[in-house]
């Protein structure tokens, strides 16, 4: 019993951190400038990760970080960053992980996608940040473990990356990123099944509204 519980600790753990950096006393500030982008980014995604940014300005008073990284089970992954001596304070800073190449597609560089693709994928990626402003930092702990361990709950909070990124302005990029994925033959058809179950329809993104209503909501506890 005692063996069991030890590894659903360790499995609770390995959830929160796929959603939450918790950044130690030990570790380095990050750069005070914001976005900052880690060596290694190419300027087609630094400049189309910035004309999104513009049109996220509540989120402009956040230190934020781009970084290239190695990723096994996502393209891109945007955390946010909490001091482990806040955890149930409130603040935060974000960061956006971002792979060399789109995952199961071979030798599909992130680089090399269509600008609009680019923009339409960031800005699904600053939705879920706009989106994590719902929750306290304690509260994120949970969204981290209900997010891997609730089909029901993944697929809310993807539909509502996109539609927080098509109130923003993105409505025509938002559909081009899921064309080219789901019409892109050197993408996986695992890959694209995982889009179909979790994420809002080329139709559905079609018909959703887009009012430019305010989008940060007061923090849940």
């Amino acid at each position: 019993m005692q063996h069991k519980h030890k590894v659903l600790a360790g499995a609770v753990a390995l959830v929160v951190l796929g959603v939450i950096t918790f950044k130690s006393l030990q570790t380095p500030d990050l750069p005070s400038e914001s976005p900052s982008f880690s060596p290694g980014i190419h300027a087609n995604i630094r400049n189309s990760f910035l004309d999104v940014w513009q049109e996220y300005k509540e989120l402009h008073n956040y230190g934020f970080d781009v970084i290239r990284s190695k990723l096994s089970s996502s393209t891109m992954q945007a955390q946010p960053v909490i001091e482990l001596t806040d955890i149930f304070g409130k603040n935060r800073r974000y960061k956006l992980d971002v792979a060399e190449k789109v995952m199961d597609s071979g030798d599909l560089y992130i680089a090399d996608l269509p600008e609009n693709v680019l923009r339409g994928w960031f800005a699904h990626e600053l939705g879920h940040i706009v989106d994590y402003e719902n929750h306290s930092n304690f509260g994120m702990i949970t969204y981290g473990i209900r997010y891997v361990l609730s089909d029901k709950f993944k697929r809310e909070r993807e539909h509502e990356a996109d539609s927080i990124a098509i109130r923003h302005g993105f409505r025509a990029d938002v559909i081009a990123a899921k064309k080219y994925i789901l019409e892109n033959d050197f993408i996986s058809p695992a890959y694209q099944a995982q889009i179909r179950k979790y994420y809002m329809t080329i139709n559905g993104a079609e018909l959703c509204p887009d009012e430019r209503i305010p989008v940060l909501p007061k923090i849940k506890l």
